[in-house]
């Protein structure tokens, strides 16, 4: 379904009157299809020069031929984590915000997902000991952990948000998640006005379920944020309601942003695809883009779209397809364009 929800996003994004230039590559399935790869030194070279993705879904093997993916002399496990690896996107940045109208049982959801994406038991790292037995490693570092702690509180101090909670298991793995804890503590204290606390990654999921309203940023290492964030999206309607955004330390800033779920291709070319994942993306890279009203203008017509329940897809109780729900959002956000020209975004 990734081309079908990007040509969306850019329905929506240029509803919002911002001018956007877009180099189109295909990626994934598509192009290994055309080319027998999934990315090219063509991808790097684009990225390199926009320093901004907005990316559709892709499959992403999970063995076999085609499960490994080599560029510029390195192997990745795929090649969405080659753009991450590459280009040192070591921040994942997932909210999961409660909309009325997505059937959601957890109305005041609010809480946001900070995933460390460049080491530990998610890298990748893993090797045959010999013919009955692999070796995955989980290597955690000071400096990244140094890195993603500093980008969590930042977040926090940003968006006014009052808690930052260290997600981890450090009573098993004592000196990897324990070295993870102590850089989390040493970027707490650098930040007093945010509180701090630390949270079993298993027992977190259980609270997240019986009190989602007391988290605010949960900072996490690689693998645990991948499930963690999962279970966000879930609290608020489900994977088709959650945006996520990638961010490096370039120069500049360099950043990706894509949808949570998957390519969903029993769903392709059918017009079912629910687009609010790649819209509230889409906002991500407004914000990042320095047009955070734009952005809000999105953010606030796909809750009312979905609030309204007139246009919306079938996994969210209605009967529109893609294209009428990307329209109807489009709609909002020109009229939210004529009523809020100059408004601050709070107006919103």
């Amino acid at each position: 379904v990734g081309p079908e929800l990007l040509r969306a996003a850019q329905r929506v994004l240029q509803a919002t009157g911002v001018p956007i230039e877009y180099e189109t590559l295909d990626y994934g399935n598509s192009l290994a299809q055309k080319v027998g790869r999934s990315i090219t030194e063509e991808h790097f070279v684009a990225f390199e020069r926009t320093r901004c993705i907005l990316k559709g879904p892709i499959t992403v093997p999970t063995s076999g031929v085609g499960s490994y993916v080599e560029i510029q002399s390195k192997r990745y496990t795929s090649a969405n984590q080659a753009l991450r690896k590459a280009f040192a996107l070591y921040a994942n940045v997932r909210p999961a915000l409660y909309m009325p109208g997505s059937g959601s049982r957890f109305p005041g959801t609010d809480l946001v997902v900070i995933r460390e994406n460049t080491e530990g038991a998610y890298s990748g790292q893993e090797y045959w000991e010999n013919d009955d037995s692999v070796v995955a490693i989980k290597r955690i570092t000071r400096s990244a952990s140094l890195r993603i702690a500093r980008f969590a509180f930042e977040y926090a101090v940003t968006n006014k948000r009052r808690l930052v909670t260290a997600v981890h298991k450090a009573n098993v793995h004592r000196q990897a998640d324990g070295l993870f804890l102590e850089c989390c503590r040493v970027v707490a204290k650098e930040h007093p006005s945010i509180r701090y606390s630390e949270q079993l990654a298993d027992s977190l999921l259980t609270a997240m379920v019986l009190d989602p309203g007391a988290w605010d940023v949960l900072l996490c290492e690689n693998l645990y944020g991948d499930l963690v964030s999962d279970l966000a999206a879930g609290l608020v309607g489900g994977l088709g309601l959650a945006p996520a955004g990638q961010f490096g330390d370039a120069a500049g800033g360099m950043a990706l942003f894509e949808p949570c779920h998957g390519s969903a291709p029993d769903i392709a070319g059918k017009d079912l695809a629910n687009p609010c994942s790649l819209l509230l993306s889409a906002a991500m890279m407004l914000d990042f883009l320095g047009e955070p009203k734009a952005a809000g203008w999105v953010r606030s017509s796909v809750a009312s779209v979905v609030n309204e329940g007139r246009c919306t897809t079938p996994d969210l109780g209605g009967t529109a397809g893609t294209q009428a729900m990307t329209e109807a959002v489009a709609d909002e956000v020109e009229r939210l364009r004529v009523i809020g020209s100059g408004e601050p975004l709070s107006r919103l």
